[in-house]
């Protein structure tokens, strides 16, 4: 892959190289750069590193003995020895549209693999022919929006598989893998990584990794008013709370005549414009001007992503009653001096 581990095994034949006259230098030259490295004083038999990458282009390895008397040299063998290390590429893409990838805990997203340079045959390197890929998980805490990606990569992967050939390959999931005590409110980053198999004096290494921000589903709570209540005088302010609204999501809070039909939005739609969740409160005092008859009404907390239109809490349905009715009495008196 990147280094090469050389087995030195002098032929008996060549008894002289084994004398102690004789000086054993192994010589890397690489056929890229033409830089030459000479591993000094090579014992007749044994096994080591080279010291230099291998190079696009490869690498000549040469066994040469030295005569100390002499000095004279002997070529007693070389080989040329390729470079590989597989190649990959991961693209992660959700149903939002936006630059941050990102996605919602509940809605699907694809991973998109390109593997390359994945060999096949006899008698090469196993860290040659397959590559891994996991998918690892890490969730937010409490007020944090990103995660160190070698934490991530750190954790237990959730799913791993090996890829034995080279092209693309598209994954898609039908929602994250996040957990939380509240699924509706899990949330965090969920890697996915390639990693090459352990060679040599290497350990599995990264050669590609992608992530995908989970944003939890927003909900929210309505109070003020009360579900079923009949209000004869002002109507009390409304408290209105949002929390995790989605990135670039609009919240409506809409009055409804009856429990449903066409309805109007009491006050401008609240939009959140960062690129993170956002949570927060707000009042309305707008019933009042809005509701200008008796009888019932529905009101709605509402938000828009580029997923759906959804409730964030359940509607509440109230009455009002302002008009006063008026029992008149008529009352006839008679006079007794009237013939």
């Amino acid at each position: 892959m990147k280094l090469l581990s050389l087995f030195l095994i002098l032929s008996t034949s060549l008894g002289f190289a084994q004398s102690s006259n004789y000086k054993n230098i192994v010589r890397q030259i690489q056929q890229g750069s033409g830089v030459v490295w000479d591993m000094q004083n090579v014992a007749a038999t044994g096994a080591a590193n080279s010291a230099l990458l291998l190079e696009t282009g490869g690498s000549l390895f040469q066994l040469w003995t030295i005569d100390e008397r002499t000095p004279k040299d002997y070529l007693l063998d070389q080989k040329l020895v390729g470079a590989y290390l597989p190649k990959a590429d991961v693209k992660i893409t959700s149903l939002d549209p936006y630059v941050e990838t990102c996605t919602r805990v509940d809605r699907p997203f694809t991973v998109e693999i390109q593997v390359s340079d994945l060999l096949s045959g006899t008698g090469i390197p196993e860290a040659a022919t397959k590559v891994i890929l996991q998918r690892c998980l890490g969730s937010f805490p409490t007020g944090q929006t990103t995660l160190d990606p070698n934490l991530v990569a750190a954790n237990t992967p959730v799913e791993s598989s090996v890829i034995t050939k080279n092209g693309k390959a598209t994954l898609t999931f039908p929602a994250s893998a996040l957990t939380a005590s509240n699924p509706l409110k899990a949330s965090g980053e969920e890697h996915f990584i390639i990693n090459t198999l352990a060679d040599g004096a290497f350990t599995q290494t990264k050669i590609a990794s992608s992530k995908i921000k989970v944003w939890p589903i927003a909900t929210g709570a309505i109070s003020g008013i009360a579900q079923g209540e009949e209000y004869r005088g002002m109507i009390p302010t409304v408290q209105l709370a949002l929390n995790d609204l989605y990135p670039r999501s609009d919240t409506f809070f809409m009055l409804y005549e009856g429990t449903g039909g066409a309805g109007k939005m009491v006050r401008p739609s609240h939009i959140c414009d960062s690129t993170t969740p956002q949570t927060t409160s707000i009042t309305s005092d707008e019933l009042n001007a809005l509701i200008t008859k008796d009888g019932t009404y529905t009101v709605a907390l509402m938000s828009k992503t580029v997923f759906d239109t959804r409730l964030l809490c359940d509607t509440v349905t109230f009455s009002v009653k302002r008009t006063i009715a008026v029992n008149a009495m008529q009352t006839y008196f008679s006079d007794d001096t009237t013939p």
